[in-house]
């Protein structure tokens, strides 16, 4: 594990810092969902108070990374996520991921606990099944040839129609998603695993993949839970409430963060 006091620099490939505000009080991890870029969360940079910085995880094969070899196994991601983390933990910091992004985030916050970093102040989860669903129901994605992934990305919405209808855009966009749905679709979180770490759950009312029950159920992998809210919306519900999600995680970080954090 890598020693917290290590100078980290801020040119990591893994980390990228839209707004970057080196002297913010607080940190926001935003870890994406399958196949997503970095600027899925874009606009969260401009969205978060002068004090806090939001830094976003870049998965590697895609954007900048397009040329770097994707990892498509949950353990080993998380592993690697950790060990870029760690020696950022420096101040109260949140952990957000949606989609295949809140299991990632799940995962980087248990190896962030044993490892005992500091500054972790609460994970945010949102548009993920339960961790007892995840066991329960699993998924078939990991063999989805191409054109049920376009299908199911279609089912889910937040891809833009003309990407998924071009056939060069499909060729440059569909390997991340072929990769992450290899990851998420073999990915079980285990019977035992929980955290410590403050956990708030956020969801759309009209997701399909998660319904009010199943996201409390969260409580079952964590031993304090803070909140469960739904906002109305399908399941990339936050693209269309970036301000009220933002000002959500804002609202956990100043509770649990021992920090200053202003409305969005």
């Amino acid at each position: 594990m890598p020693d917290p006091t290590t100078p980290v620099s801020q040119d990591d490939p893994w980390i990228r810092r839209y707004v970057p505000r080196p002297g913010a009080a607080a940190r926001i991890v935003c870890f994406g969902p399958a196949g997503g870029s970095p600027g899925f969360y874009r606009d969260w940079c401009d969205l978060a108070p002068a004090d806090v910085e939001v830094q976003v995880l870049a998965y590697p094969g895609r954007e900048r990374r397009f040329l770097d070899e994707p990892i498509e196994d949950m353990g080993a991601l998380a592993d690697a996520v950790h060990d870029v983390l760690a020696p950022r933990m420096d101040r109260p910091t949140v952990l957000f991921g949606h989609s295949m992004g809140a299991s990632v985030a799940f995962e980087t916050a248990r190896r962030l606990e044993a490892s005992g970093a500091a500054g972790l102040a609460a994970l945010v989860v949102s548009g993920r099944p339960s961790p007892r669903t995840q066991r329960e129901i699993g998924s078939e994605i990991a063999d989805f040839d191409d054109d049920r992934i376009v299908e199911h990305l279609h089912e889910l919405g937040g891809t833009p129609p003309g990407l998924l209808d071009d056939p060069d855009a499909r060729e440059l966009i569909l390997p991340a998603f072929r990769s992450d749905f290899r990851l998420i679709g073999r990915y079980a979180p285990a019977a035992d695993a929980r955290i410590s770490t403050p956990l708030a759950v956020l969801h759309g009312d009209q997701d399909p993949k998660v319904t009010t029950e199943d996201a409390r159920y969260w409580a079952e992998a964590a031993d304090r839970v803070v909140a469960t809210e739904s906002m109305r919306g399908g399941h990339f519900y936050l693209l269309d409430h970036g301000p009220a999600v933002v000002g959500r995680v804002l609202d956990v970080l100043r509770t649990h963060g021992s920090a200053p954090a202003g409305a969005p």
